[in-house]
């Protein structure tokens, strides 16, 4: 459960709790009329409202830094009081919105209030100045007003049929299982800045998560059974063989085509919720964190990004796990092949870290999905 804390001068207002999960957009908007000490906040689908002391306004000639605390003017950032988040469609008005007005905003329907913010992200290169470890990227409001919470995460290696249902296990996924032609479109739509990446002699084939029924010749969900009733096949090539996929060539485009299960293809793991990533066999004075959420991509392969201060991911070489606020704290996974991945048994050489343990020597630690009652 958690609250919102708003701040301003010397005064200070906590939200009511509500329950909000993480990698999830959370629909903002802050009301408050300095004449009546009145305020409303429009947190997703809760609403706080009350009357509180605050400043008799908001002055001017200071400066506005989202993403950071400011220690003193314009300084004194430290990496631990940084925002790891991302935020869209920040503005700031001169006038108290009202109710109606502020619900459109959270309900994510087209605005066109009068007059413009004062601050908004409609000109950001040429209104703000960026510094430190910020991506800037267009979205539309679809993108942040998606309902659904799934999301999918590309691993570029070729893998067997088995061998992708493992890796997508591994870290807490499953192959996707499009039951709709919406949900086949949001793959091919995630798929098409990999085609370089997957395309070989015969084309660009992603697996799904489908097994065909000989008798019948449906085809069901590889996990649970369940007979899916949407279909997109053009033409069921290889009838011997009982493992669906999906083509992103020209001809074939969105397409499935039942394919042999040792075919080794790109994988794409689909995610229903955030898969929190266990790391075993830290001392309990480490500086890296033992919690990390499955991100984005960097370098084509998925980022394993801590809870605090800790990044896992590919560096062309190797997988490292870096201690962000000292890039000198790291730790390197030996690697014996170019497809391993960081998940399971694996040993590492760590530098600068707090374990006692002698410079550039190794270890193993375990990463996991699992709970620790998985263990025994």
């Amino acid at each position: 459960m958690q609250s919102v804390v708003v701040e301003a001068e010397k005064y200070s207002l906590t939200t009511g709790k509500g329950s909000y999960t993480l990698l999830g957009w959370w629909r903002f908007c802050y009301l408050h009329s300095f004449e009546t000490k009145q305020h409303t906040i429009y947190w997703n689908d809760k609403v706080f409202s009350g009357t509180s002391e605050g400043p008799e306004m908001v002055r001017g000639g200071g400066l506005l830094v989202i993403g950071q605390d400011q220690d003193r003017m314009g300084g004194g950032y430290t990496f631990s009081q940084s925002l790891n988040a991302v935020v869209a469609d920040l503005r700031l008005y001169n006038r108290t919105l009202t109710n109606s007005e502020a619900l459109d905003f959270v309900s994510c329907k087209e605005t066109h209030l009068d007059p413009q913010p004062l601050v908004s992200f409609s000109d950001f290169k040429n209104n703000w100045k960026i510094e430190g470890s910020v991506n800037i990227e267009d979205l539309n409001l679809a993108d942040i007003c998606q309902k659904e919470s799934s999301f999918l995460i590309m691993f570029p290696e070729a893998w067997s049929f088995s061998q992708a249902v493992a890796m997508c296990n591994n870290v807490g996924g499953s192959l996707p299982v499009p039951i709709s032609a919406r949900e086949n479109e949001q793959i091919l739509s995630f798929l098409n800045p990999y085609i370089p990446y997957c395309s070989d002699a015969h084309g660009y084939s992603i697996a799904l998560g489908m097994l065909k029924e000989y008798e019948t010749h449906s085809h069901y969900h590889y996990k649970s059974g369940e007979n899916i009733t949407y279909s997109n096949f053009l033409y069921r090539r290889d009838e011997d063989s009982n493992c669906v996929a999906i083509a992103v060539t020209e001809d074939d485009y969105g397409y499935w085509y039942y394919s042999k299960c040792d075919l080794e293809l790109c994988t794409i793991c689909n995610f229903t919720s955030v898969t929190h990533l266990k790391v075993r066999g830290l001392c309990d004075e480490s500086l890296f964190d033992t919690t990390y959420l499955v991100l984005g991509e960097s370098g084509e392969k998925p980022v394993f990004r801590g809870f605090s201060n800790s990044q896992l991911q590919w560096t062309g070489t190797t997988w490292t796990l870096t201690y962000l606020p000292e890039n000198n704290v790291k730790a390197t996974m030996t690697t014996k092949f170019e497809d391993e991945y960081p998940v399971g048994l694996r040993q590492w050489i760590t530098e600068g870290d707090r374990c006692s343990l002698q410079q550039g020597s190794s270890q193993f630690l375990v990463i996991s999905a699992c709970r620790a009652s998985s263990f025994k």
